[in-house]
């Protein structure tokens, strides 16, 4: 055989040796020591004492009191005899009357609980008599219940006379007799020629009845006769009326009905100038604003009566149309 061979046989077999040696060696039981250095809780900043340590403090702090073990013995040493006190039959006599105080105790309280109770119920004499007197004073009870106090008036305050109401009042009366007027003579009312203008929303983009509401509200239109939305020339007092305005269905212009209008879809809105008018000119082109500025606002365009496109070479031919215009004879 080679050297190394016989080398490495010779360093595998102590391989083997040492790892049996650890594999059967019993480890070394290790036991803790206080004297070891504590670690400190930073926080807290108290030490930190190891759960295995915790014992051996346990058992230190309550050490184990030595307790002597008496052997027995069979040595019979003289007993001496304890003297006898005279005072033990006294003690005997009133162990025995013990039970006589209390059953004397217990007939005493019974008595008292008798005696209360009988003091605390009414005697048949003490019902009859408040019984007596509750049937005979019911209608002084109902008296004393009537009576209230009496309020009295404070003399330093002026009393004055309230005259009834008879008549309407005069603002409110003055306000609807001039709007009445106003309305009566309107051209409506008069009305030769209308002037047209048609207001038809963007066909995809459907126009709702509340959003119709606001805008012609949000543009100073007010709702009244004819079931119309009425442009006067002044919003906040009685004026001469511009122009109205009516909703497009499929059977062509009608009026609105306010309780449904919410919920409902509007095709369109109709613009109408009537003729003869004392400020026609006013009209049509505060009519031809608002209806440009709805249109904008709903996406959608203006039309002429005959259903063209609103251009601006429109609105200066029906301008003129309306300057033009003369009332017949009749009219006048």
């Amino acid at each position: 055989m080679e050297m190394n061979t016989i080398i490495g046989i010779v360093i595998a077999v102590v391989i083997m040796l040492v790892g049996l040696i650890m594999i059967l060696r019993k480890p070394k039981l290790v036991e803790p020591s206080l004297e070891a250095d504590l670690h400190i809780n930073p926080e807290s900043n108290q030490p930190v004492i190891p759960r295995h340590v915790r014992d051996q403090i346990l058992k230190v702090e309550t050490p184990e009191l030595a307790v002597e073990r008496v052997e027995p013995s069979f040595k019979t040493n003289p007993i001496e005899a304890a003297p006898v006190i005279a005072s033990q039959p006294v003690t005997v006599v009133e162990k025995a009357s013990e039970p006589e105080k209390v059953q004397e105790i217990a007939e005493s309280v019974e008595v008292k609980t008798s005696v209360a109770t009988e003091a605390e119920l009414p005697t048949p004499t003490q019902t009859e008599g408040k019984a007596l007197e509750d049937q005979v004073n019911p209608s002084d009870k109902l008296d004393e219940a009537k009576v209230e106090p009496e309020l009295t008036l404070n003399p330093s305050i002026e009393t004055v006379e309230i005259a009834e109401f008879d008549g309407e009042s005069n603002i409110l009366d003055v306000h609807l007799h001039e709007q009445q007027r106003y309305d009566d003579e309107s051209a409506l009312a008069t009305a030769e020629e209308i002037i047209a203008l048609n207001v038809y929303p963007n066909p995809r983009r459907a126009l709702s009845g509340d959003k119709a509401l606001k805008v012609l509200l949000k543009y100073g239109l007010r709702f009244g006769e004819m079931s119309c939305f009425h442009r006067y020339e002044n919003t906040d007092e009685p004026s001469a009326l511009m122009f109205s305005v009516l909703r497009i269905t499929d059977n062509g212009p009608a009026g609105f009905d306010l309780e449904t209008l919410s919920g409902e879809q509007v095709q369109g809105l109709a613009f109408f100038l009537a003729l003869p008018n004392s400020k026609a000119v006013t009209g049509y082109d505060m009519m031809t604003s608002i209806a440009g500025l709805i249109a904008r606002e709903i996406d959608g365009k203006v039309y002429d009566e005959n259903n063209l496109e609103f251009s601006p070479q429109l609105k200066e031919h029906w301008r003129h149309h309306v300057i033009d215009y003369r009332p017949s004879q009749t009219t006048v």
